[in-house]
């Protein structure tokens, strides 16, 4: 639970107090502690007098207890480093801090003091809230003892007068809502293969937007696809005993004018098919859905944030498994859209199932901007490595409105080429198009083949190869998946009017 308060009259009552200093600060010999609330004073002037081991460096941490004040039992300095500024990580970073130092003490009732920065803004809370809703999440499951805490912390936002704004109240309640998509995508994302099968999410995406306002989900399934000429999904679905299925999750408010269409890579588990992948770290390859995952809580959000236009979810889910009705290195296939596709590597299967949605999301809804997000190639994360996901597009203004969504939100993207003389590496001889081109530019030759199925849409692809799962050095985004790709379209909903 998260609120937001001035200092009242009669001071403060608190389990945990949390106070944000910077090493400019800490440094001064004469500090002014008019800045913080008057109940607090004289423990902080006794603090500085007495303790000289707090120094304010980045994520430094002190726990005391007050001398004077009985109303607060613990207060806890927390380090800002050399200044209050945002980036896409600080604050973020240090609400994920704050949580890991209340669960230690396990305090109900907790403060954070905002009245003593030089400007107390909407994006500094919509951070700090989510840095600690990422510490609360917790995929324990399959384990025999939760770590889940019984009773919920209470978390207090306390500006200064002259810094407080009702509209603060609203960031906290839609940050909530952000948080809960991001909490959907992971726990998808990181539910084993053997369960996360394309039956459990279509199932779990029924009862989730089951009775939402303005929303309905569309199941299709392999006789629908074939009837539909969805060859493209069916092929990948071969040799897996697991059935294939297509989500559509319509969100139509009415007299929306526009329309979004979200397209997200679902391959529940990559064997790579007959062209198999290696064995090391193929557990990971659960994470292959993680495109499909950033879609459903991307409509999560959608569905609970209510925008003013539609927002279309199109999923394909299938598994890639090299059974023996698998397709081969070879195969000619006719997709949805028309074209045929030659098969020359079945690990490259991401795109075959996303050719059909894409054509279909363009055909059936006539969108004004499409989006699709995939966990599509290692070239990717070569490239940009597992902060930045890479953004291709046809449209320079989509392209640098997410970029700029991307800096806002913290879902980094990176814009990367899409000239088309990279189409040339994907000219089949037997075919209208391959699925692969050559050794370099590989996730470059990708987005091209994905272009290829956009017909006139206005369209962007999201590789989020590395930004998917285990990003490395940055603590909010711990061990597992990240729910990438949530934030982002939240953000760039911000940005539709300029491109659409």
């Amino acid at each position: 639970m998260f609120q937001i308060a001035t200092v009242p009259e009669y001071g403060l009552n608190s389990h945990l107090l949390i106070i944000m200093l910077t090493e400019k600060f800490t440094k001064k010999r004469k500090k002014d502690l008019s800045i913080f609330p008057a109940c607090v004073q004289k423990d902080l002037e006794w603090f500085f007098s007495e303790a000289k081991d707090f120094k304010g460096k980045f994520k430094e941490t002190l726990l005391f207890y007050p001398r004077f004040l009985e109303s607060v039992e613990r207060i806890l300095l927390v380090g800002m480093g050399d200044s209050f500024d945002l980036d896409f990580y600080k604050f973020r970073e240090i609400g994920y801090l704050i949580e890991t130092r209340q669960k230690e003490v396990k305090s109900r009732r907790n403060h954070i003091f905002l009245g003593n920065f030089p400007v107390c803004n909407q994006k500094i809370i919509e951070q700090l809230t989510e840095g600690i809703l990422y510490k609360q999440y917790t995929f324990d499951e399959y384990k025999s003892e939760s770590n889940v805490p019984s009773i919920e912390p209470r978390y207090i936002f306390v500006c200064s007068k002259h810094d407080y704004s009702p509209k603060y109240r609203q960031v906290v309640i839609k940050t909530r809502k952000l948080m809960s998509g991001i909490y959907l995508a992971r726990n998808l994302a990181n539910q084993p293969a053997n369960v996360a099968t394309p039956a459990y999410i279509k199932e779990l995406v029924v009862k989730n937007f089951k009775n939402k306002n303005n929303c309905s989900v569309e199941i299709y399934d392999r006789e629908n696809l074939q009837k539909m000429g969805m060859n493209a999904i069916l092929a990948v679905a071969q040799g897996s005993h697991n059935e294939p299925y297509l989500l559509v999750i319509k969100y139509q408010p009415p007299q929306a004018r526009k329309t979004v269409a979200l397209v997200g890579k679902g391959v529940t588990f990559d064997t790579g098919g007959i062209s198999i992948k290696p064995p090391a770290n193929m557990d990971e390859m659960k994470f292959d859905m993680s495109g499909a995952a950033a879609v459903i809580g991307a409509m999560d959000f959608v569905v609970n944030h209510k925008p003013h236009f539609n927002v279309i979810g199109v999923i394909p889910l299938v598994e890639n498994m090299p059974g023996g009705g698998a397709i081969r290195p070879g195969d000619v296939i006719k997709s949805f859209s028309g074209k045929t596709i030659e098969i020359l590597n079945t690990d490259a299967e991401g795109r075959l199932i996303l050719a059909d949605a894409l054509t279909y999301a363009v055909r059936e809804f006539k969108p004004s901007v499409v989006l699709d997000f995939a966990t599509l190639t290692g070239a990717c994360m070569v490239a940009l490595g597992d902060k930045r996901a890479g953004v291709f597009s046809n449209s320079p203004d989509l392209r640098q409105a997410l970029y700029e969504a991307g800096e806002e939100s913290g879902d980094l993207v990176w814009p990367l080429p899409t000239d088309d003389i990279y189409r040339k590496d994907l000219e089949s001889d037997i075919a209208d198009i391959k699925n692969i081109g050559s050794r370099w530019g590989g996730a470059i030759t990708a987005a091209k083949f994905l272009e290829f199925f956009v017909e006139d849409a206005t369209w962007a692809h999201i590789d989020m190869a590395g930004t998917a799962n285990d990003v490395k050095h940055i603590d909010f985004l711990n061990k597992g998946a990240t729910g990438f790709g949530v934030r982002l379209v939240a953000a760039m909903f911000r940005k539709i009017n300029k491109i659409a």
